[in-house]
């Protein structure tokens, strides 16, 4: 999990990632998580998902989807260590 961290950290450094965290309860397909890129392409998208350890290792697999959403989503990742600090 350390190098799967790290590896979302990275990826919303370089503006990669707008969004990523855990889902609270198992689907059908026992998804855990999901990430929303930054990109209009699916092979690129695919090729930031093959960075994660955990992907590479096989423990987690993975299925793309196009997803339309604000513009202003981004802007989420300037807040996020702001926010994150405060107990929920």
């Amino acid at each position: 999990m350390k190098g799967h961290m790290e590896n979302i950290g990275k990826l919303a450094k370089e503006g990669k990632i707008t969004v990523a965290g855990p889902f609270l309860e198992k689907n059908q397909r026992d998804y855990r998580g999901m990430f929303i890129f930054n990109t209009k392409s699916k092979d690129e998208a695919e090729s930031w998902v093959k960075t994660d350890p955990a992907v590479a290792a096989g423990i987690f697999s993975y299925e793309i989807f196009s997803w339309y959403g604000s513009a202003a989503l981004p802007l989420y990742l300037k807040h996020h260590d702001e926010i994150s600090k405060e107990n929920p």
